[in-house]
């Protein structure tokens, strides 16, 4: 595959491990007070000036809402809201070998798994696709979604490398009978990984539900994290949407076709 100019991210810093002790590593996740600014960029290429009917030109602004655009979220659905099934808050107890007794899916542990497509899915760090999603900048506290659907062979061009467990599960499969969703997030250690439990068919395609993991111990490292699910294709499929559990008082929700999200947590 012929790889373009934009550079591979980086793993960033070390793999110190270092204990959790029951928070996020720093730049994980959000405030959890269900309060966030958000707003999306444009992808490469794309122009977010508009001409409208009396021929004068149009540009988007950041406070525009997502429902503005046929691929933003459904209007029933905030950007930030409240995890609709309850949380257990789990510390952690790191021994004297380094190991947490803590469970790392347990934001995941009380939400339902089904109903649901048949999926399987792979997580890693960095961005993994080529040309558009997340992209590093040292002063970026904020964070960042972007998800995305591979649908047809074509967009298996779309990733950086032809190499890995991610790339490898794309590549393998048969886009008549199933599709990949790409979930991205950004940025932190890349040990706090996007985990999907399951993914619903709606009339329009697919609502994926998630968790981030919450290991006791994890990488000191600033990176951004990709999981890559396969999964049964629906009838239809012109969008999806996906729910991500961050911590026990807050979900982010993204839609593919917003291009990256931020969230702004210094409030």
């Amino acid at each position: 595959m012929k790889r373009t100019r934009r550079a591979t991210l980086g793993l960033l810093g070390g793999t110190v491990m270092g204990a959790l002790g029951g928070c996020l590593a720093p730049g994980g996740t959000g405030s959890g007070d269900g309060s966030a600014e958000t707003r999306t960029h444009p992808s490469p290429g794309t122009d977010p000036d508009t001409e409208t009917d009396d021929g004068e030109t149009e540009t988007a602004t950041d406070d525009e809402p997502p429902t503005d655009t046929p691929d933003g979220l459904p209007d029933d659905l905030d950007r930030v809201d409240t995890p609709p099934y309850e949380i257990e808050d789990s510390e952690c107890t790191v021994d004297d070998s380094g190991e947490g007794d803590r469970d790392p899916l347990y934001l995941c542990a009380n939400m339902p798994s089904e109903p649901s497509l048949s999926f399987e899915q792979v997580s890693t760090r960095g961005t993994l696709l080529a040309d558009e999603g997340l992209e590093f900048a040292e002063d970026n506290t904020d964070d960042q979604l972007y998800a995305t659907l591979l649908t047809s062979d074509d967009d298996i061009e779309r990733f950086e490398d032809d190499s890995g467990d991610a790339y490898d599960l794309v590549a393998d499969t048969d886009f008549e009978r199933h599709a990949v969703l790409i979930v991205q997030t950004g940025w932190g250690s890349g040990s706090i990984i996007p985990h999907l439990k399951r993914i619903e068919e709606t009339a329009t395609g697919i609502h994926a539900f998630g968790c981030y993991t919450q290991p006791c111990v994890y990488t000191d490292d600033f990176t951004a994290r990709s999981t890559v699910a396969r999964f049964e294709r629906p009838d239809t499929l012109d969008n999806s949407v996906v729910s991500l559990t961050v911590d026990p008082s807050t979900r982010y929700n993204v839609a593919t076709g917003e291009d990256v999200v931020t969230i702004d947590r210094s409030d």
